[in-house]
């Protein structure tokens, strides 16, 4: 091989040294990009964890608009909870009676009631006492269901909304077979869709008042459980003594079953 051949692989010309000096520049500039696309990646990332903080009150307070306004309940539909409550108080209030009647009534089988007039006297009286508080119980029975409103107003409203229903399948079904033009069909429509919607909304704020009744019944009634368990607790301890236990207890056999006819009472009317 020739001296300046291998000589000229190892020395450059300024032209070379000109290229090879662009080449470096142009990497370097790729280099000096680099942190500037990171530096725009990291603002984007920070940008979309921005959106997400300052979205998520708004979602929340839109669940909350969302929630539906609890609206006092019209009087004249309290008054006839209370007409409901107090009819089903009164069917108790008989079923109490008419098992009192049936126990006493074994007392004039005893051999007793057909020689001891004092005995007899006594049994008497006492049936003659439950026979007129179960009358008296009858007469009121009468006032009560005279003043009820049959169908309840929720039940009204649920034959209302299935009325609605059932005009606008038939609406339909009428459109399709051509037998109400296109015009009317959208009006008729409407009407009955606005309709609707105003019934279930009505529905929907009677049952809401109607449910806060029946969570405070039920806190009561937990409420009178847990004075049920104290009395229980007390007696115990000795500090009351069985034959008032037993009195309190079945006082508050009494207060739990009148408690879980009006939760019942009001239950069904939601239905």
């Amino acid at each position: 091989m020739p001296l300046h051949s291998s000589l000229g692989n190892k020395s450059e010309t300024p032209s070379q040294k000109k290229k090879k000096e662009r080449k470096k520049e142009k990497e370097k500039e790729k280099f000096e990009k680099k942190p500037e696309e990171f530096e725009t990646k990291e603002e984007i990332k920070e940008e979309d964890v921005d959106i997400e903080i300052t979205e998520e009150p708004i979602k929340k307070s839109r669940k909350i608009k969302d929630k539906r306004e609890v609206k006092p309940l019209p009087e004249e539909v309290k008054e006839q909870m209370v007409y409901y409550i107090e009819y089903n108080d009164i069917q108790l209030n008989k079923k109490i009676l008419a098992d009192k009647l049936t126990e006493i009534s074994k007392s004039t089988k005893d051999a007793r009631y057909e020689y001891d007039l004092d005995f007899k006297k006594e049994v008497n009286i006492k049936l003659e006492a439950v026979k007129t508080l179960f009358n008296e119980l009858k007469q009121k029975e009468s006032v009560v269901k005279q003043s009820l409103e049959e169908p309840f107003i929720v039940q009204k409203i649920n034959i209302d909304i299935e009325t609605k229903v059932f005009q606008l399948e038939n609406l339909t079904r009428e459109h399709k077979l051509h037998k109400v033009d296109r015009e009317s069909f959208e009006k008729l429509r409407e009407k009955y869709k606005q309709e609707k919607q105003s019934l279930e909304e009505e529905r929907d704020d009677l049952l809401v008042g109607m449910k806060l009744w029946i969570q405070d019944l039920k806190l009561e009634k937990a409420e009178m459980s847990g004075e049920r368990k104290l009395t229980k607790g007390r007696f115990h301890a000795k500090e009351i003594t069985e034959e008032e236990f037993k009195e309190s207890d079945k006082d508050f056999d009494l207060r739990l079953k009148k408690i879980n006819t009006k939760i019942k009472t009001l239950e069904k009317l939601t239905k």
